[in-house]
């Protein structure tokens, strides 16, 4: 079974910057801290997954500029390919800003840059690679029309795709059928859906009407440091997150979609996707920085954050 993966990419230049507490609308608060750095859904879902061992390939685009070249340089040393990525000759990598609090809560505003113009030829360009992968990773933050194009183009293909519906947009109706698995987190589920979702119940109703919507496998709803409701057309679970103190919240969804990729590149279970999936995104917020730097020093961290977790499903702890 083919263990290669391809995200259809979505990188941009951050600045980051801390405070005790996000501001309120109109208010200015005093920072306590400044940090610049490279990111993006796409480009942090598949540094989760070539940590987590997968044949990784980035889809898309940057800009010609440092940032780009920096993206490039950040792929190859974490294994992350980029035979496929693109370096836009007329439009610049794009841009975000983030505001982080003490208490692991943040904001951010992005601009795409080359990354909008993505379109359906990229993937085309790809298809020899795209034909071998077992699962293709999906976000909105570039151009979402081509998005959805390709969305239907690789389910077409006979690839998996998974579906990180962020930032929040309706998605056409006869894009839902060509979804295999979506992970949306409360406040995406509710632009998706209507439902208001704050709870396991509000959840599991959620993640019932994008399955009626055509969705083939699964929903997966995040709900934050509680864990994340699966609604699978077998079953219906939740599985709670694994205890840590949060260092940075910022990253968590991208390392669990990073993970819980992989895991299906490896053929294992969705169930056992969920659970590798819920370790990473532990280990991330665990951390402080940027994806790049987040992982790559914490084999020993990973193994104890492991251990804990099989010790609590032995216990049934982290199952309910």
């Amino acid at each position: 079974m083919s263990e290669n993966i391809f995200i259809i990419n979505s990188y941009m230049w951050f600045h980051s910057f801390y405070s005790s507490r996000l501001p309120a609308n109109g208010e200015t608060v005093t920072g306590t801290g400044y940090r610049p750095s490279g990111g993006g859904k796409g480009a942090n879902q598949a540094f989760a997954a070539a940590y987590e061992g997968a044949r990784v390939e980035l889809v898309g685009r940057v800009g010609n500029d440092e940032p780009g070249r920096v993206c490039c340089k950040e792929c190859r040393e974490t294994g992350v390919k980029t035979s496929y990525l693109q370096l836009d000759q007329e439009a610049g990598t794009g841009c975000g800003c983030i505001l982080r609090d003490d208490s692991g809560g943040n904001a951010i505003v992005i601009y795409p840059g080359a990354g909008d113009r993505f379109c359906i030829e990229d993937l085309e360009a790809a298809e020899e690679y795209v034909r071998t992968c077992r699962v293709g990773g999906f976000q909105f933050e570039v151009n979402v029309d081509a998005v959805f194009q390709a969305i239907r183009r690789t389910s077409e293909w006979g690839v998996e795709t998974f579906v990180d519906p962020a930032p929040a947009t309706p998605i056409p109706d006869q894009v839902y059928p060509c979804i295999t698995y979506i992970k949306p987190n409360e406040h995406e589920a509710a632009v998706l859906t209507g439902i208001q979702v704050t709870d396991r119940e509000s959840a599991t109703r959620a993640g019932r009407w994008l399955l009626e919507k055509g969705v083939q496998r699964a929903a997966i709803i995040t709900l934050g440091g509680q864990g994340c409701m699966v609604v699978a057309r077998e079953q219906e679970r939740f599985y709670p997150a694994l205890p840590v103190e949060v260092e940075d919240a910022t990253c968590a969804g991208d390392s669990f979609a990073g993970g819980f990729m992989a895991a299906l590149a490896e053929g294992k279970t969705l169930e056992e996707a969920v659970h590798r999936a819920t370790v990473l995104a532990a280990l991330t917020v665990s951390r402080t920085g940027s994806m790049y730097n987040c992982f790559f020093d914490s084999r020993e961290q990973y193994q104890a954050l492991w251990k804990r977790y099989q010790n609590g499903l032995n216990e049934s702890q982290f199952i309910n």
